[in-house]
């Protein structure tokens, strides 16, 4: 990528970072979480238990079943990416949808979001539970509960209290220093499951305050942290990937135009860090293989194929949940940081996951924690209809016929 400043930054405590290793003698940052018992994994023989031209058929199965424009998906098994496939038009009727197409990933974003917010814990430069008035200079204190701070923590829960707003000026950093140290506050303690809203708006302000402790962007912290490593081509704003002739239109149900990709190569890194949060709760963009690779990170305890990327403390806490399970109307389930979980899971005891829609896009990124397998699907057009896990059907369709084919071949 190529970005407006230098990638050399130096974290909180005082520690250079540019452009290889982590500093792992900061990782005391991240809070401990309850031990759990070591991943079961499976005796897996070397070859995948699913190829190409499998997922391929669940992809087109359920791409027609919902009238899709376009449809990735990766699968992961055991902690790596083994199986990619793509099914319909990058821009219709005139660009076949490849693996290689850049989609924006909509609320999938919430989990990268969260995985830079362990990078910088990692390092000192955060700390989770600090009120996040630390970077911006400012008090953050809900006036309904002024002994209660608003957090990293409780942002990554959707329990900040702070109140949802659609305004972009809100997202500017006047704008949200002014909510932050006013009355932008709903009448909730925050950190407190009862409540529990989900507030893209609460993802916007927790990129700017981690681009603020850092002082650089997050692309940045993301690209040094994860993307290099793994050799992801990836963005949370659509022209700033670097290769954007591989940006796929976006689609409502019934084909209409949501997003052309000459509109999405104009959001562009242009901006100082913590100036606007207009792409943290939904605009990275990525391939559904990729997204999948950052997914193993999880799936496998912070490492890809030997690279150890995050800590495995790191991990368990972004798999922490709330004390109490949550409801978003469509479904109960356990609220993590910003994973959710739900026991008995598309035939496995239990996923984590997170969904996402925006401009005629559904998605899906999920794993199973114990065996390391997991699915990524991104899809456009689709009807959106969502099943009885709150999950959008034409992507549970593939991750339910995925888990099966790979679960009967351990």
């Amino acid at each position: 990528m190529c970005w407006p400043w230098p990638c050399c930054w130096r974290g909180a405590a005082g520690h250079a970072r540019s452009g290889g290793g982590r500093c792992a003698g900061d990782r005391p940052a991240v809070p401990t979480p309850t031990p759990r018992p070591p991943r079961r994994r499976s005796l897996r023989q070397p070859q995948a238990a699913l190829t190409d031209g499998e997922l391929a058929a669940f992809v087109e199965a359920a791409a027609e079943h919902h009238g899709a424009v376009s449809v990735q998906a990766a699968v992961i098994e055991d902690g790596t990416v083994t199986a990619q496939a793509a099914w319909g038009w990058a821009t219709l009727n005139s660009d076949p949808m490849t693996t290689d197409h850049k989609l924006r990933v909509a609320s999938l974003t919430k989990v990268v979001v969260g995985m830079c917010a362990m990078l910088l814990s990692e390092d000192g430069t955060v700390t989770l539970d600090e009120p996040i008035g630390t970077w911006w200079d400012t008090t953050s204190v809900n006036p309904w509960y002024p002994d209660t701070p608003v957090t990293i923590d409780t942002l990554l829960t959707h329990t900040s209290s702070l109140a949802a707003s659609d305004s972009l000026s809100a997202r500017t950093y006047s704008g949200a220093r002014s909510r932050i140290s006013g009355s932008g506050y709903r009448a909730v303690e925050p950190g407190d499951p009862a409540g529990w809203a989900y507030n893209n708006y609460g993802f916007a302000v927790l990129g700017m305050t981690l681009e603020l402790a850092a002082d650089t962007s997050l692309d940045y912290v993301l690209a040094e942290g994860l993307l290099d490593p793994l050799g992801i081509d990836a963005a949370f704003e659509g022209g700033s990937v670097d290769n954007t002739d591989l940006l796929a239109t976006l689609y409502y149900y019934g084909g209409s135009l949501a997003r052309s990709t000459s509109e999405q190569r104009s959001y562009t890194l242009d901006y100082a860090p913590g100036h606007k949060g207009n792409f943290f709760d939904g605009g990275f963009t990525c391939s559904a293989g990729d997204l999948a690779k950052l997914a193993a990170v999880l799936a496998n305890d912070g490492a890809y194929e030997g690279q150890v990327l995050l800590s495995p403390e790191s991990v368990v806490w972004m798999e922490t949940p709330l004390d109490t399970p949550v409801s978003d109307g469509r479904s109960t389930f356990l609220q993590c940081r910003p994973l959710r979980y739900q026991e008995e899971l598309y035939g496995r005891d239990g996923l984590y996951y997170h969904t996402g829609s925006a401009y005629g896009q559904y998605a899906l990124l999920s794993y199973d924690p114990d065996t390391g397998d997991g699915v990524v699907v991104l899809t456009s057009g689709a009807d959106g209809v969502v099943d009885e896990h709150g999950i959008y059907a034409i992507c549970g369709e593939i991750a339910q016929a995925v888990y099966a084919a790979v679960e009967e071949d351990t």
